[in-house]
């Protein structure tokens, strides 16, 4: 009875759970029962491993090494047999240095086995193998001195009945030690080929659990899916995408155990969505007749900001000619009132130093009056050009370095009321097929900005216009000032409509607007815009040297450069 209720309770917990929890719960369960048979496996092959570093690092060495001292022990036997037969001087002496090599060899391997030999079989066939070296060893030695005495008969019977019979033993021994080897070898492979059994075994239940593990998962994670959803996944899809079209309408089939499913849910966003639906379709009326009205309203700002720059031109200008036309007029003044003395004078007896200061009173007169003339002349020249390219905004054939300066020239009236330095250097072999007047509203906006924003609180500063040809197509202009720069905050705000930091203290935000619009647009090129907090700001417009035929005017994206 106590089953069932626990049964149910951990049922519950279960279904309370998220299908990603769930899954996870799953797949982690399965993962750490194969983290430990990895574990197992590992272990496993860890013996493997073992068994073969065994075989292979210390029973095969040591097999090494006997045969190595068999070798040697044979190479003595042959060389004390030659040394007796061929009993030459020189012959002689070199089978004694063979048989000491032979003999060093052999004690050599012989001390390596004694280090790597720890088994008690081992250990008492390698004492009894010293103890059969040793004599023969000495015998060995013996035979050696007879040799070099010329007592060739006691050597021969020394080599046939010791020798012979020591070397019989050694070569017993070391053949017994090899079948102990073998003995050795045997075993550790056996133990190395029943590691590998048992680690193959456990890595193929490793591979059968976790298929087993990941079937039954994947099915109770189907079934558990399939009722959270309603039914099956496509048709939870296709309802999906209905909605996402704009289907709204669409009906859904409910079943009588759908009430927690996700069919249950997505009947119940169709209909708050169908209500947002109409509501945002009343808002949107609303909106729209609104967005009317800004429209309407920026079209008027943008205009009342071409007016108010034009003028502010105007009175530039205005002030500028004030200058050479009150000159002009005191110098024609001065020429009028020298002519009336030289009149009365004219009358009674005129000396030739009289005419003489006339003449050179009327000479610096006449350079004055056409000097202020000529100014006056080149200010309405220019500010007639600049004002009918904007008037017009046609297209024409032009020279860059002169609309320029045209543009700096008429803009230098409102400037010397500054202590701000404009300067314009520009090749001269540019030639374009453009709008020269929104070209010049352009630089104007961009130079009235940066007085405006780049030198507030500054004693001083210096705009530079500067131009480039990027191959033949393309001409690069940049407008840049040593002002205070442009915070990263607002670097991506500056051509926006309305945005300004001066509302209310001259700025409009609509300066910067129209140069996107117009660069963009009219000129159909591009503008970048690069600052720097106290090191000043540098305006960038790439444009074709040939605009194109149907410039039209866009709107700037939010954050544009």
């Amino acid at each position: 009875m106590t089953r069932r209720p626990a049964k149910v309770w951990l049922s519950r917990k279960v279904s309370r759970l998220g299908i990603g929890h769930r899954l996870a719960l799953s797949y982690g369960a399965i993962i750490i029962s194969l983290i430990g048979l990895s574990d197992a496996a590992v272990l496993k092959l860890k013996s493997l491993s073992e068994a073969t570093r065994e075989a292979l690092q210390v029973e095969y060495p040591k097999t090494v090494l006997i045969n190595q001292v068999n070798h040697q022990l044979d190479i003595e036997a042959r060389a004390m047999r030659n040394a007796l037969i061929f009993n030459a001087e020189s012959s002689r002496a070199q089978y004694e240095a063979e048989i000491a090599s032979a003999t060093l060899r052999m004690s050599a391997a012989l001390s390596q086995l004694d280090a790597q030999v720890h088994d008690a079989v081992g250990r008492d066939l390698l004492r009894r193998i010293r103890v059969v070296h040793s004599a023969y060893t000495v015998n060995q030695d013996d035979f050696i001195v007879l040799l070099n005495q010329r007592r060739l008969g006691e050597a021969r019977n020394l080599l046939i009945v010791d020798l012979h019979g020591y070397q019989m033993d050694y070569f017993a021994l070391l053949e017994q030690f090899n079948r102990h080897q073998e003995t050795q070898m045997l075993a550790a492979g056996q133990q190395a080929n029943q590691a590998y059994v048992d680690a193959r075994e456990l890595i193929f239940g490793m591979a059968a659990l976790a298929l087993v593990l990941s079937a039954l998962v994947t099915a109770l994670f189907r079934r558990s899916l399939l009722r959270s959803l309603g039914g099956e996944p496509e048709y939870a899809v296709s309802i999906a995408r209905r909605i996402a079209a704009g289907d709204i309408q669409t009906a859904i089939e409910l079943g009588d155990r759908d009430s927690s499913s996700l069919l249950h849910v997505m009947e119940f966003m169709r209909q708050r969505l169908t209500e947002r639906d109409e509501a945002l379709r009343r808002a949107n009326a609303d909106l729209q007749g609104s967005v009317n009205t800004l429209s309407q309203m920026q079209a008027e700002l943008v205009s009342s900001e071409k007016l108010a720059a034009l003028g502010s031109l105007v009175a530039g200008v205005a002030h500028e000619l004030n200058t050479p036309v009150g000159n002009s007029l005191l110098a024609a003044s001065t020429m009028a009132d020298a002519t009336h003395q030289l009149e009365r004078r004219l009358a009674q007896a005129m000396t030739r130093a009289t005419l003489n200061a006339y003449i050179d009173e009327m000479h610096a007169a006449s350079d004055i009056l056409l000097r202020n003339l000529s100014r006056v002349g080149d200010l309405i020249s220019s500010f007639k050009q600049v004002a009918v390219d904007r008037e017009s905004s046609q297209r024409r054939q032009f020279k860059l370095h002169e609309v320029v300066n045209e543009i700096c020239l008429t803009l230098q009236p409102s400037l010397r009321k500054t202590p701000y330095l404009l300067q314009a250097e520009l090749p001269q072999d540019i030639e374009m097929s453009s709008f020269p007047g929104p070209l010049g509203q352009v630089l104007t906006n961009l130079i009235n900005n940066s007085v405006l924003h780049a030198f507030e609180g500054r004693e001083q500063g210096r705009i530079q216009i500067s131009a480039r040809k990027l191959g033949a197509d393309l001409v690069e202009i940049s407008v840049s000032d040593n002002g205070c720069g442009i915070p990263v905050a607002n670097q991506k705000r500056v051509f926006e409509p309305f945005f300004t930091t001066k509302l209310g203290r001259g700025g409009s935000g609509l300066g910067l607007h129209i140069v996107f619009n117009i660069v963009t647009g009219v000129l159909g090129g591009k503008i970048r815009l690069v600052s720097q907090v106290d090191q000043g700001t540098t305006v960038t417009l790439t444009v074709p040297r040939e605009a194109p035929d149907d410039p039209i005017g866009v709107l700037p994206v939010a954050g544009a450069v």
